[in-house]
């Protein structure tokens, strides 16, 4: 034992410090050694002192000790917490609310955990709370050499955030609403709850730590324009929507500031979600070593069918002579794609039964592997399934209708288009009716033995429940355990090679799939919604989550800037998505050059799949500072003692620059990849 040492709490250190001082004699026993020697973080540090009780309440004061077992000679002494109470609140608008809210920071000598408990005893629903609120007035450095990330998508980088947040939108404010707020609502956009802001050398971390990912949003705010020096804040928004009546908890958020950038926020969110929630299952064996696929939709949303069943087996040879080894098949049932959710009818015009199950058979003969689409949210009002069910299905928002959506579909004519839609409402994950009809349709689909199941928008959507009927009751911020709850149980119908996928990623769902379609910001190099690449980090979700496979999801054969976006998708890991749908009838094959830059990107993650395809051993790290010249974009991978850099250029020149000591020459539109062995 002589070799190991305890990592004593800060506290924990401090109470020992001052025992000792006092000349007592006291020492850590118990669990809290155990853990420590283990590497576990304790609850708590029991402490064995030759003071007695008295002497402990008398040295350390009433308002630090708690009187837990006095006739049990112990004492419980909290001397890294500071407790405020606020019984009764005023609005800004002086009215006056019956709710009694009790805040808690902890030191923990590193980091401060913030908690907050809310006790309505009026008649006005609590819905969300705004805690902590801090202020980042200058910090460290100057304003416009600041930092903000945020997970946005898989994230984004905001050089200036005072500048950037000025432009935010401030008509039709509440008499309220005192700040321009930018706000990430929780499981998407935002795919993980935590921020941090760069100052100097500096990294302020701000993080919601919450082991059961209920939604949340959140929140950065600068004052109003006309303000002389105007402020940046970073708060979290809780949802406890506490009734009369109800005391609510909301999850720990923890502030840290230490020395380093992006990664030591990454690493503090990372370490937190691993240890807790993120338990990522081992994809299949097929879907480790999956390169991309092409996005086929069989008949389209006005009822033009493309390929028939029969067609499958040639459009995968098609698309293998590029390197793709999967097919993701839309509209393959009778009520055409968009339309008929949640029936799915095998189509007797595109083949019949016998038809399917023949066509994906041969794909899988000729070695490839066929993804059967599944809508996982949305119910088509023009069903019986939404005029019997829609009641106990649908989700209901907050004034108690349910959420819809209109989809406007692309035709020859604009008839279609600008006078009609396709309408929809959303589903309810916590609800019996709808959990048994996704399994259902799991098993319809299972019976044409494809490799896998992909339930579109289940990863995605943010929208809450207000129905207390539903499973959820009157928590609809809990609804991610009810769609983890249905990934895993669909998981459980699969045959031993079989895989479930979904739309979008967040940390909460991602770990119960074996892969993703997309995810937002970052997964396409021109997908931004501010329309600005040079907002996008695609390294901040990369790095936090790196087990989780994702494709590219917007790289279309027809779009302007297509080779930016396989390049973007490459250098990230990205399995390709390619929906050559976009090129109507005529395939992959039909846009050769597009075809061609495919494969030797294809061919190039082959050279190095020890890096892109291991899953087991391999990470996307980006750990190593480099000077780079701009335009050029790295990301950094490792197995074992070698890294992986893969670089892509965006440059207008042809630039020759240097990778720890190997020179590397890249073209405009070009990647290359540099591997060191850095034991």
């Amino acid at each position: 034992m002589a070799d190991h040492k305890i990592k004593l709490d800060p506290g924990a250190a401090a109470l020992l410090d001052a025992l000792h001082g006092a000349g007592y004699a006291a020492y850590a026993v118990g669990g809290c050694v155990r853990d420590s020697l283990l590497g576990l973080t304790p609850h708590d540090w029991d402490l064995c002192t030759s003071a007695l009780p008295r002497q402990v309440l008398d040295r350390f004061g009433k308002e630090q000790c708690i009187p837990t077992g006095l006739q049990h000679g112990t004492v419980t002494v909290d001397g890294c917490r500071t407790t405020v109470v606020y019984d009764g609140l005023v609005t800004d608008l002086g009215r006056k609310l019956d709710v009694k809210l009790t805040l808690t920071i902890t030191d923990s000598g590193d980091r401060y955990t913030f908690n907050a408990c809310v006790e309505n005893r009026g008649d006005a629903r609590i819905n969300e709370l705004e805690y902590p609120y801090i202020d980042l007035n200058r910090l460290v450095g100057e304003r416009a050499d600041d930092i903000l990330y945020r997970p946005s998508g898989m994230g984004e980088r905001i050089k200036n955030p005072w500048r950037a947040l000025a432009s935010a939108h401030t008509e039709y404010m509440s008499s309220d609403y005192n700040e321009i707020k930018s706000t990430l609502v929780y499981p998407r956009p935002c795919t993980m709850t935590w921020l941090g802001l760069q100052s100097d050398k500096y990294f302020l971390y701000v993080g919601r730590h919450d082991e059961r990912t209920r939604a949340c949003c959140l929140l950065n705010a600068i004052q109003p324009r006309e303000a002389t020096v105007p402020r940046l804040v970073s708060a979290i928004c809780h949802y406890p929507f506490a009734r009369k009546g109800e005391a609510i908890c909301t999850p720990p958020v923890v502030v840290t500031m230490t020395e380093g950038d992006w990664r030591t926020g990454s690493d503090i969110y990372s370490a937190f979600a691993h240890s807790t929630f993120f338990k990522p299952v081992e994809p299949r064996r097929w879907v480790k070593e999956m390169t991309g696929w092409q996005r086929i939709i069989l008949r389209h949303q006005f009822g033009e069918i493309f390929w028939k069943y029969e067609d499958l087996p040639r459009l995968y040879l098609e698309g293998k002579q590029y390197g793709l080894d999967t097919l993701l098949v839309f509209g393959w049932w009778r009520g055409r794609f968009d339309n008929g959710y949640p029936h799915y009818e095998v189509d007797p015009e595109l083949g019949g039964e016998e038809g399917l199950r023949a066509a994906i058979a041969e794909v899988q003969r000729l070695g490839g592997h066929v993804i059967l689409y599944n809508n996982g949210i949305l119910i088509d009002k023009n069903t019986d399934f939404y005029r019997e069910h829609h009641k106990e299905a649908a989700r209901i928002d907050i004034d108690g209708n349910e959420y819809e959506d209109h989809y406007k579909f692309e035709n020859n004519g604009t008839v279609l288009r600008n006078y009609g839609y396709k309408s929809f409402v959303d589903s309810c994950q916590a609800t019996k009716i709808w959990h048994d009809k996704l399994i259902e349709n799991g098993r319809l689909k299972l019976s044409f033995n494809p490799d896998s199941i992909f339930y579109d928008q289940i990863g995605g959507r943010s929208k809450l429940c207000f129905n207390p009927e539903h499973e959820h009751g009157y928590r609809p911020d809990d609804e991610m355990v009810y769609r983890r709850r249905n990934m895993r149980d669909v998981r459980a119908i699969l045959g031993p090679d079989q895989a479930v996928g979904t739309e979008c990623v967040n940390d909460s769902l991602i770990c119960e799939v074996d892969y993703t379609h997309g995810c937002d910001r970052g997964a396409g190099y021109r997908s931004t919604l501010a329309g600005n690449v040079q907002t996008l980090f695609p390294e901040l979700y990369r790095r936090t989550f790196p087990e989780p496979i994702i494709s590219n999801r917007w790289i279309h054969d027809c779009r302007r800037g297509w080779k930016d976006d396989l390049n973007h998708a490459f250098i990230y890991g990205m399995r390709f998505d390619v929906a050559i749908w976009r090129c109507r009838k005529i395939g992959v094959a039909g846009m050769p050059e597009y075809g061609e830059h495919l494969k030797k990107l294809l061919d190039l993650k082959a050279e190095y799949s020890r890096f892109f395809y291991d899953w087991d051993n391999a990470r996307f790290v980006c750990d190593t500072d480099l000077t780079l010249p701009e335009g050029i974009h790295c990301c950094e991978y490792k197995n074992g003692t070698e890294h992986l850099f893969a670089l892509r250029s965006d440059a207008a020149e042809t630039l020759t620059f240097d990778i720890l000591g190997k020179a590397v020459t890249l073209a405009p539109q070009d990647v290359t990849c540099v591997v060191c062995d850095m034991a």
